[in-house]
């Protein structure tokens, strides 16, 4: 044990960094969908290997409730750029005879692994490398970097199939390159890398998609980045329109599957009569206050679930105040991220369905703890042992949720709790011993595939 910990000792931060993060994105990625959201994204990346088309009738996930009909077929109702992924990743494993099926499978393992959790250890190294710019010393950088890693949601929902845990890699490393951009050398290059991350974010989750936009109104503000633009316009080649592409030839428009009702509306679906569907209506001033404030602190409170954040909010707030190095980059992150939780909060009802917390915030994350610095600014001892102690407190909180990000409601309407009563369930599956069934809903944590919304 002690040469275990001479070693970890000897090693510099970075690199500390990149074992921890390989070590547990092999432990902590899960090896089945858990949802219609995770099933329905699969399915795609199924008939695009197997099927060469978006059509996922014939795909072993048709039972997902998320999905829309079309010309007498059943598409993904998701964005279609993530799945075009996850089958550039299924398809040599497909084709090595590791094929995707109900319940636990190695593919969807290896495709999640190699999709979302790549990306998150990714992201998460380029957050470490954008703190440079801040001035903060290399182990207050590490600190920092842990805590989004590691004790924020992003941990959380990158174990999973899904987009927004992508969406939130891309952003984090868009912006790293931005900084590049804007104090180091090679202007073009890195405004370029930028631009192509920042609008792969909106490829992703599409509300995502306005901080390409706001960074594009910096790059106008600023003579220096001004000079790339077309840098800054052509990654929109091998992103947006290849994604418009997608979209028009599924439905003859650009405009997303997910947000015309219509589709919907086939026998049998579960969205018939239903309120639930996002961005189809627009909420009450009265209602969108309650929700508002429920969302924040209520039983799926996103403030609860990631206590950092209250501190990454502060810093966000006096970098504004201040007018200090960052100013323009804090007036972009506060405008994107706002604009992106009103969206939802005017178009949304059901918190993210049946979700660890509220999921659609996970893209805001790195962005956000981006100004942690300030208070790494003055660290004071008392300051850093408040901070460790909130960060363990942050860790538990993201790792339950790496159990199961779809947490079941059936269990508990605090996900948290709903999480910790999966834990049983899941021990006397691995040890394949008689134990008594779990609710209809989690059967999912004891090998059937039953989905969840």
């Amino acid at each position: 044990m002690s040469r275990l910990s001479d070693f970890w000792g000897r090693l510099s931060p970075r690199r500390r960094l990149v074992y921890l993060l390989v070590a547990l994105a092999l432990v902590t990625t899960h090896a089945a969908p858990g949802s219609w959201n995770a099933a329905s994204r699969i399915a795609t990346v199924q008939s695009l290997v197997e099927y060469h088309t978006f059509v996922i009738d014939n795909t072993a996930f048709i039972g997902t409730g998320d999905k829309v009909f079309i010309d007498d077929h059943f598409y993904s109702d998701k964005p279609p750029i993530p799945s075009v992924l996850g089958a550039a990743v299924y398809w040599p494993l497909y084709q090595g005879g590791i094929g995707l099926h109900l319940g636990s499978s190695t593919a969807y393992y290896l495709v999640t692994l190699l999709t979302v959790r790549l990306f998150w250890l990714l992201g998460t190294l380029a957050f470490f490398s954008a703190l440079a710019y801040t001035g903060l010393d290399i182990e207050k950088r590490y600190l920092a970097t842990v805590a989004l890693g590691l004790g924020s949601l992003y941990f959380s929902w990158s174990s999973t199939y899904n987009s927004h845990s992508l969406a939130a890699s891309f952003l984090c490393i868009g912006f790293y390159y931005f900084l590049r951009a804007r104090f180091g050398p090679a202007v073009n290059l890195n405004l370029g890398a930028a631009a192509f991350f920042l609008s792969l974010a909106g490829t992703a989750d599409v509300p995502t998609g306005l901080f390409y936009v706001l960074f594009l109104l910096y790059v106008l503000r600023d003579p220096r980045l001004r000079a790339g633009m077309t840098f800054y316009l052509l990654p929109l080649l091998a992103t947006l329109i290849p994604a418009l592409a997608i979209t028009y030839s599924i439905h003859h428009s650009i405009v997303p599957v997910q947000i015309v009702a219509a589709y919907f509306q086939y026998p049998g679906s579960p969205w018939v009569g239903s309120n639930e569907l996002s961005g189809m209506h627009a909420n009450s001033v009265a209602f969108t206050f309650g929700y508002a404030l429920s969302a924040l602190v209520g039983p799926k409170g996103f403030l609860l679930y990631d206590p950092i954040i209250a501190i990454a909010l502060w810093g966000l707030v006096r970098a504004i105040r201040d007018k200090g190095r960052f100013f323009y980059e804090a007036i972009v992150v506060a405008t994107g991220c706002a604009a992106v939780a009103l969206y939802y909060l005017l178009a949304t009802n059901n918190y993210g369905g049946w979700s660890y917390s509220i999921r659609w915030f996970v893209p805001l994350l790195p962005l956000l703890f981006f100004f942690l610095y300030p208070f790494f600014e003055t660290y004071s001892p008392k300051r850093a042992g408040a901070f460790r102690v909130l960060l363990c407190v942050a860790i538990v909180i993201a790792f339950v949720g790496a159990i199961d990000p779809w947490s079941h409601r059936d269990l508990s309407e605090v996900p948290f709790i709903a999480n910790l009563e999966e834990i049983p369930y899941g021990v006397r599956a691995l040890r394949n011993v008689a134990a008594p069934a779990p609710p209809a809903a989690c059967k999912t944590c004891a090998g059937d595939t039953t989905l969840r919304r």
